[in-house]
């Protein structure tokens, strides 16, 4: 239902704007932004119903971590420059494929970056790094210059459904689940996520994966 119901209201905004008035097109707009994010919650939902249950399946494979780092901060770009913030990669060239499941990461970075940009001001910055650590492991993170976290809430951040506070919900949006199933992704590939921020100065999410061996 929730399909038919986003086609049709995305119908009526894309034929009827020339025939309304301002006010049935913001409500149209409204009900747009609703329906997405209405859709948005149901599959964070699903996800976080299939961690809490143990069965959020991990598929192994060969990444090329560099490639989804570009493409994440490619995806992004648009939304970077919509609100003046600058992003950008930073990836070391040295760095080798990663045992992962490509689209879980792949996902991690864009709840990251969205993260990073939503939470920045404009002329701030948004970087992902991407750099070698040793023989096997490759630090993955996303740094911005943003609000920042205050130091009591570092941990709560992870917890479905947490906001700082009802105004974050209000300004920023959001379901108050995509850290938590950030963290629950990492945690499935047997790995750690953590964050370092300081409130008003801006926030570091990081985490290791495991390189592929040199001989494979």
């Amino acid at each position: 239902p929730l399909t038919h119901i986003k086609g049709y209201i995305e119908l009526l905004v894309t034929e009827s704007l020339g025939s309304i008035t301002e006010e049935q097109k913001h409500a149209l707009q409204v009900s747009q932004q609703s329906t997405t994010r209405l859709e948005t919650l149901i599959e964070d939902l699903i996800m976080v119903s299939l961690a809490s249950r143990g069965e959020m399946s991990i598929k192994q494979e060969n990444v090329d971590i560099r490639r989804l780092a570009n493409l994440a901060v490619k995806s992004f770009g648009g939304k970077a420059t919509e609100r003046g913030v600058n992003l950008h990669a930073v990836i070391d060239e040295d760095v080798p494929f990663v045992q992962a499941d490509s689209q879980k990461i792949a996902w991690v970075l864009g709840q990251l970056l969205d993260n990073g940009i939503k939470f920045t001001p404009s002329n701030g910055s948004v970087v992902v790094s991407v750099r070698r650590e040793g023989e096997n492991l490759v630090i993955v993170s996303v740094t911005d210059t943003g609000i920042g976290i205050p130091g009591s809430h570092l941990e709560d951040i992870f917890e479905p459904f947490h906001q700082l506070d009802s105004s974050t919900t209000r300004r920023y949006g959001g379901t108050g689940l995509g850290l938590s199933l950030v963290r629950q992704i990492v945690e499935a590939h047997g790995s750690m996520l953590e964050v370092q921020s300081t409130e008003g100065r801006g926030s570091t999410f990081k985490f290791p994966l495991l390189a592929v061996p040199a001989s494979i």
